[in-house]
């Protein structure tokens, strides 16, 4: 197995904890609160690396690295622990995670022209259909 592929298993494992632990302990808390608590513990986590590493951004880049902060940690992450919190059930709250990879195929063609090849298409449809068929 891929090495990269390797380390997405282990973080979809890690996220997957994160939806037993949010439904198990925090399923009335704020989103945004728990979102921002977490935030604040990442950091902590995390704040070694910039002294450790010392990577230079250009503005730009700085930018960028806000948004990703703002799109794919706060906003994201804020929506999802509120879908945690009001999912039917953890089973479904998975298969709904099912759409990313779908997504990422659509947003790869319209942001970097990427080509759909019969493959994609040929998995897209067994996503949709397996997604439909559990979802019943």
């Amino acid at each position: 197995m891929n090495t990269g592929l390797l380390y997405i298993v282990l973080a979809e494992f890690f996220w997957a904890g994160e939806l037993l632990l949010v439904r198990k302990f925090f399923p009335n808390a704020n989103p945004l609160f728990l979102t921002a608590m977490t935030a604040v513990s990442a950091a902590v986590f995390y704040s070694p690396a910039i002294f450790v590493y010392k990577q230079k951004f250009t503005l730009p880049e700085w930018i960028m690295v806000a948004l990703l902060g703002i799109f794919s940690f706060g906003i994201a992450q804020m929506l999802y622990v509120k879908g945690i919190q009001t999912g039917p059930s953890s089973f479904s709250i998975a298969i709904a995670t099912l759409t990313l990879p779908l997504l990422s195929v659509l947003m790869s063609l319209v942001f970097f022209k990427e080509p759909i090849t019969s493959k994609i298409v040929i998995g897209s449809l067994l996503m949709i259909a397996g997604f439909l068929f559990i979802s019943t």
